[in-house]
C-alpha cells in the first residue's frame, strides 16, 4: 500500500471527505491543508512536508513511519505500549475478518510470529 493510499483509508476511517479533512486539520492543528493538497497526497502525486506529515501522524494518531512505510506495528504502537495488547489486536485482525485481503493477512501474520519470537528470545 503506498503513502496515498494509506493516507486516504486514515482519511475515509475518520468518516471525512476531504474538505472536511482541511477544516478538521487546522482546528486540530493550526495547520491550513488545502483540498488540492489532499488529493494530491492521495493520488501519491506529492508528499506533505516534514512538519505537516508529523502533524498528519499527531492528527491521525499514527506513527510518521507508518505513514510512509505503512507497518501495522508502526501505526498500533504510536499510542499503545503492550505487546500483549498488539498481540491480540494483530490477531483479531488475523483471524476475525474476512475481508483482510491474502496479502494483508500474511503481513498480520508475519507481524504476529515477528513478535511472539522476539517475545522468546529467539
Amino acid at each position: 500500500m503506498s503513502f496515498g493510499e494509506r493516507f486516504k483509508a486514515l482519511r475515509k476511517e475518520k468518516g471525512l471527505k476531504q474538505q472536511e479533512l482541511c477544516d478538521d486539520f487546522y482546528k486540530v492543528s493550526g495547520r491550513k491543508l488545502s483540498k488540492s493538497s489532499i488529493s494530491q497526497y492521495e493520488k501519491n502525486k506529492r508528499k506533505p512536508e516534514i512538519n505537516t506529515l508529523m502533524d498528519l501522524a499527531d492528527y491521525f494518531e499514527v506513527t510518521v513511519d507508518y505513514l510512509l512505510l505503512g507497518t501495522y506495528r508502526d501505526r498500533f504502537f504510536a499510542h499503545n505500549s503492550s505487546i500483549h495488547d498488539y498481540i491480540l489486536y494483530l490477531s483479531d485482525l488475523f483471524f476475525k475478518n474476512p475481508d483482510i485481503p491474502q496479502r494483508e493477512k500474511d503481513i498480520v501474520f508475519k507481524e504476529i510470529c515477528m513478535i511472539y519470537f522476539d517475545s522468546l528470545g529467539i
